[in-house]
């Protein structure tokens, strides 16, 4: 019953190749991490800066006695735990202390940043993704054109003053070197706009756009003439143009930074996530008389945000389920167990033998539902062989036909070749069972099912479309369950494993197949995918690592005997779970002693340890928990053997260190069967032991 724990994946080579400058803190604004990419637009070395005081590795400029960059951010960071809110600054002048092999000193610098907090299970902060876009560029190119707009108007200035001097001829003379200066000027600074890798525009002082340089036009496939004035906003996504029109509304009436994000619309389709940037630029008597604008790239950082968030929903769900499960399963299993000794008790002839017989299906039906919660949080024991996935797809042919029922057509299409997998088979057979139900219901009459298995290989690019960061390039084993039927939409897809999330009628669906498939392809290894569109209908894949070793044979059953009056030990702090397994063992042939913790258990045992056969214990218990028990019991009497019992699942136990991954376990809630038969399969592993 016991399983190897998998240990979780490591994100650290993951998060330094992130594409995009990103640091993650402590609370204490030590830097915990940072990617190649902030290494790079700093000039530091992570070695030098992992493990340090953020503002100890980046000081303000001290050759700038105003300088509040420190200041500004040190700001920022503790609003971020205050709030438990992303905080989103202005464009900062933080200065970069240049390396001494490059000449030390200070480098002028401009940031945009933005501080997001990450939480604990708790609600806190835990620690702060602090991201950074280098806006340099655009502040140098936009200080540029500022200089430009003020040469000519002293240029216009010049002009005025001599127009009626007797000089004059000298002064035309000066005006036009003046005008030619100007204009190379301005075809500098076009250059430069045309250079930068930004999207950049300038707008006049009433919002209108009069330039957009090369790049921008390229990028959203328009012509310079057709986005003028506000004909920018067509390349807005329609989702998001309101807000972005609403915040430029907003921005240019109080005469403040316009800082936006918004999706745009690219030439050929492209959506991309960009940071718009807009500074007023003003004039002598402080009127804004013009806006410089850019448009940087943030897809990338932006999707990372929403995989993360997202990752972090169903974390908190999981965690969320797994305690529930845990409540429920410890009551649970007084409901089944106490079901079967009245039902045994009144013998099947008796007219209250049927409700008694309603009262346990309904406490299995219960069970049910938290054994899928535990799949989805990953806390379910499993185990694990290998596996021909085909072959398991073959031998439930008979069921998912019967499932999928006579008036829709179930095709299987099954790779000629082996498709191996370490795998549950009880758990890939509920897999295949969830997903040929969901599409059948949504498939209509005469709609198609299809099953299909092949080994695919998977490379970084197909593992990263598949927004899929924690599995590995290799060859996998697929199982994919397709119908025909209406399709998901995206609001849907992007809910689709959320525990009880469902669009079926009520009462025709607890929201929890899919999520459970979630759950068991995470805990395998692997991973499954959707693809679905509205009228396309869906394709549900699972892939799990694929693997050379051989099938493992199947095994039998063990036959439950009765016990020989062995002496077990019951340590539980549940008193009618203690009960229940105290009654249950006895009816068993055991002879059953009770302890409500561990302390208990252990003066128990100081006096009659002698009389014990078997200690069976709880994992989580108050002050001394199964684990600790255990260790002392090694200790204090060798070869007393131990059996766990817990209704919190096997995978959080272990995460938890509440138990080694070799012990043996029975998963609440049980019937008086199956502990009868883990007590005695652990008795017989002993007694073996011993003989060895």
């Amino acid at each position: 019953m016991a399983r190897e724990h998998k240990a979780l994946p490591n994100y650290t080579a993951a998060f330094n190749a992130a594409p995009g400058n990103y640091l993650l803190l402590h609370t204490d604004f030590r830097i915990g991490g940072v990617t190649d990419a902030y290494l790079a637009a700093t000039m530091t070395r992570r070695e030098d800066i992992v493990g340090r005081g953020l503002f100890e590795v980046f000081p303000d400029n001290p050759n700038e006695p105003s300088a509040d960059g420190v200041r500004n951010l040190r700001q920022s960071l503790v609003r971020v735990i205050a709030t438990r809110r992303p905080d989103r600054m202005a464009v900062q002048k933080y200065d970069i202390r240049r390396p001494d092999d490059e000449g030390g000193g200070f480098e002028e610098r401009y940031w945009s940043p933005l501080n997001s907090p990450v939480l604990a299970a708790n609600g806190e902060v835990e620690l702060i993704i602090h991201w950074v876009e280098d806006v340099t560029d655009f502040v140098r190119i936009k200080q540029e054109m500022e200089r430009a707009k003020q040469a000519r108007a002293d240029t216009r200035s010049e002009r005025q003053t001599h127009a009626g001097d007797s000089d004059h001829v000298f002064f035309r003379g000066e005006a036009v070197a003046a005008s030619r200066r100007l204009i190379e000027t301005e075809r500098r600074h076009q250059f430069l706009a045309d250079a930068l890798p930004l999207l950049i525009w300038t707008a006049g002082a009433d919002g209108q756009v009069d330039y957009c340089n090369s790049r921008w036009l390229e990028f959203t496939g328009r012509l310079l003439e057709d986005v003028r004035g506000e004909g920018w906003l067509s390349a807005i996504h329609p989702d998001d143009r309101a807000s972005t029109a609403a915040a430029w509304e907003d921005a240019r009436n109080r005469g403040v930074t316009f800082q936006h994000e918004q999706r745009v619309l690219g030439a050929g389709g492209v959506v991309r996530w960009m940071l718009t940037l807009a500074e007023p630029y003003r004039d002598a008597s402080k009127r804004v008389v013009q806006w410089f604008g850019s448009m940087t790239d943030i897809h990338d950082r932006v999707e990372a945000e929403q995989k993360f968030r997202a990752a972090q929903h169903l974390q908190a769900v999981g965690t969320l389920a797994g305690g529930m499960a845990h409540e429920v399963n410890n009551m649970m299993t007084a409901v089944l167990g106490f079901g079967e000794i009245v039902a045994g008790a009144l013998g099947t002839h008796h007219p209250q033998r049927r409700d008694v017989d309603e009262m346990i299906r309904a406490g299995a039906r219960a069970s049910d539902v938290t054994r899928q919660l535990l799949a989805f949080s990953r806390q379910q024991v499993l185990n694990p062989s290998v596996l021909d996935i085909s072959l398991v797809v073959t031998e439930l042919v008979p069921v998912l036909r019967r499932l999928i029922g006579s008036d829709r057509r179930l095709d299987v299409r099954l790779s000629s070749k082996a498709v191996r997998a370490v795998a549950d088979r009880g758990q890939l057979e509920q897999v295949l069972i969830n997903l040929a139900a969901n599409a059948r219901d949504a498939t209509a009459t005469n709609g198609v099912v299809t099953v299909e298995s092949e080994t695919v290989t998977l490379d970084a690019q197909s593992l990263s479309s598949h927004r899929e960061e924690g599995a590995s390039p290799g060859s996998y084993a697929r199982i994919t369950v397709r119908d025909d039927g209406a399709g998901m939409s995206p609001q849907t897809l992007a809910r689709a494993f959320e525990p009880f999330f469902t669009t079926k009628a009520v009462g025709h669906g607890t929201g929890l197949g899919l999520s459970m498939v979630y759950g068991i392809a995470k805990q395998s290894g692997g991973y499954v995918h959707i693809e679905s569109a509205l009228g396309s209908g869906t394709a549900v894949s699972v892939y799990l690592p694929y693997v050379e070793d051989a099938v493992t044979p199947p095994t039998g059953t063990i036959e439950v005997s009765r016990g020989n009056g062995e002496r077990i030990l019951v340590v539980e702090d549940e008193p009618v779970v203690r009960s229940l397994a105290q009654r249950g063992l006895e009816a068993a042939g055991y002879r059953v002693y009770q302890a409500p913790n561990g302390a208990a258990a252990l003066q128990f045992l100081a006096t009659e340890a002698a009389d014990v056969d078997l200690v069976l214990t709880d994992v989580v218990m108050p002050n001394m928990n199964g684990q600790q028990l255990a260790e002392a019991i090694k200790q204090r009497y060798p070869g007393l053997p131990v059996l766990f019992m817990s209704g919190y699942g096997g995978d959080d136990i272990l995460r938890r260190g509440l138990m080694t991954a070799d012990a043996p376990f029975v998963q609440k809630p049980f019937t008086l069967d199956i502990l009868a038969r883990a007590v005695q399969l652990r008795l017989e592993q002993a007694a073996n032991s011993r003989v060895k």
